[in-house]
């Protein structure tokens, strides 16, 4: 293991100096701060704290930590990277960058101050730019469930647009051709796949995409629920429902049955699973499914090995595919569409007419 000296030997400057960048002390011009933390990844320095040097891997999120809404997809991950951890003898930690990290330190500097020896990132559209800055600086991270074209940039994700289109042309094949979607309004890639598979699979099919069949918005039961009563309301109603996230999903499902509403017999639905939710509801959920377990044990070994055989700047650009599972909440389209059951004022203005 790399030692202070060690580093300041290789690069022809004091140890105080190396100390100084560790410690982000404003006395070290920046060519010289940039030489210490390029030999520092490079060759995997940590601290030691007593005599023990850390073994300590971070499940980090740059933006705002994840919120229940997500479902069950970061639990199912962080099962995955606590198992890959295990086999590893590492630990880990979750940290919050935003609201830890000082304006004036490096995340190189951030990270090794924390304990950490590698990171495992989280992604969302808004925070790819912080991302790419983490993997310029040749800190040891991967990034989990997003794609980057960034060669610096290691990541491991599940593609959901094969499945997704399958999902799709499986609700056209059954016959429906007022097919919904319901789209969680976080911007990240595996959410832009769902969207651009709904659409080619329309558009193949010689079908219009009605921006009255699409809604965005949080990931919640409420949502889903909100989303069957504004697809039942139309004047033309949805005569199947596909919606990118396991929550929404329930939350149909719930309104489907406080409505009276036969899934499937008069409302087809699919739904995306991270884990075993489609096994929690009945009929069976049809799904797309992925395994979020399996991309954080995937995670977890990789980035561990790359640490300890000093390979950190080996590349990881894995895909995991997604599949479709049909099971007992699509059918044929109905011959009579379910509506929203109409309020007594309606009722009343049709009587007085």
């Amino acid at each position: 293991m790399a030692s202070v000296r060690a580093i300041a030997a290789q690069l022809n400057v004091s140890p105080a100096t190396v100390s100084r960048v560790l410690n982000n002390h404003p006395d070290v011009d920046e060519a010289t701060r940039e030489r210490v933390l390029s030999r520092i990844n490079e060759l995997g320095y940590v601290p030691r704290i007593g005599r023990r040097i850390t073994n300590v891997i971070a499940l980090a999120y740059p933006d705002e930590p994840v919120r229940s809404e997500y479902g069950a997809f970061e639990p199912a991950l962080l099962s995955g990277i606590m198992r890959g951890l295990e086999e590893q003898q590492f630990d880990l930690k979750l940290l919050s960058i935003r609201r830890d990290k000082s304006p004036d330190e490096t995340y190189t500097q951030f990270f090794i101050r924390k304990g950490i020896r590698g990171v495992i990132l989280r992604c969302f559209r808004n925070n790819r730019s912080t991302i790419c800055r983490i993997a310029a600086e040749g800190f040891p991270s991967l990034v989990v469930a997003a794609e980057f074209d960034e060669p610096e940039v290691n990541f491991i994700r599940a593609d959901s647009y094969p499945s997704s289109r399958q999902a799709v042309e499986h609700l056209l094949s059954l016959g429906h051709r007022r097919i919904a979607l319901a789209m969680h309004n976080v911007p990240d890639s595996d959410h832009a796949d769902r969207r651009r598979a709904y659409d080619d699979a329309l558009y193949c099919a010689g079908i219009k995409l009605d921006p009255a069949l699409v809604m965005e918005l949080p990931a919640s039961l409420s949502s889903g629920e909100q989303v069957l009563d504004t697809m039942i309301g139309l004047d033309d109603p949805a005569t199947a429902i596909f919606a990118t996230n396991p929550m929404t999903t329930l939350g149909i499902m719930r309104r489907a049955q406080e409505r009276g509403i036969d899934v499937p017999a008069q409302m087809s639905v699919v739904g995306v699973d991270d884990s075993d939710v489609r096994t929690h509801v009945w009929p069976r959920l049809s799904a797309v499914t992925q395994d979020a377990s399996a991309l954080g044990l995937e995670a977890a070994l990789w980035l561990t090995q790359a640490i300890t055989t000093n390979k950190s700047r080996a590349a990881c650009r894995r895909t995991i595919a997604t599949s479709f599972e049909v099971n007992g909440t699509t059918g044929p389209v109905a011959a009579k569409s379910a509506r929203r059951p109409r309020g007594s004022a309606e009722k009343h203005r049709e009587s007085a007419s």
